[in-house]
């Protein structure tokens, strides 16, 4: 598969859809996650799959868009807008009836013979956050 394939692969079926059949198509096991603040964890697929279904019971409904991928020899960086709706249970905000959220990031993945073995995250989690626990409407994120 190319890189492009492979993005498409990572963003609709490992995290939209969270399976773990393409997760093991697509990733070392384990493999090393860079995460926003420094921490680095090398995690396995297990317990990534864990991670997923946690995020999927609180975001439901999840797409993916890629603004915009980039490749330079082994690395693949992508940019992109994610959408869901809102369920609860995410740092203890309620749920509000169908909160549709979007949130954007950067992922930038290192392959090796054509499975990631390394991956950096940058998310707007704190865009996130503010977009379930303020009132009013913001017309930014309809």
């Amino acid at each position: 598969m190319d890189k492009q394939q492979w993005l498409e692969k990572w963003f609709n079926g490992v995290l939209a859809r969270g399976d773990h059949t393409v997760l093991a198509e697509c990733a070392a096991d384990p493999f090393v996650f860079h995460l926003p603040g420094g921490r680095v964890l090398t995690i396995s697929h297990e317990e990534y799959v864990e991670y997923l279904e946690y995020w999927h019971q609180r975001f439901k409904g999840m797409t993916f868009m890629l603004k915009q991928t980039l490749e330079v020899d082994n690395k693949l960086v992508a940019v992109y807008q994610s959408s869901a709706t809102y369920c609860g249970g995410w740092l203890k905000i309620p749920a509000r009836s169908n909160k549709a959220v979007t949130m954007t990031g950067m992922m930038l993945f290192i392959l090796e013979d054509g499975v990631m073995t390394e991956c950096w995250l940058e998310d707007s989690s704190f865009d996130l956050y503010q977009q379930l626990t303020r009132s009013g409407v913001d017309k930014s994120h309809s």
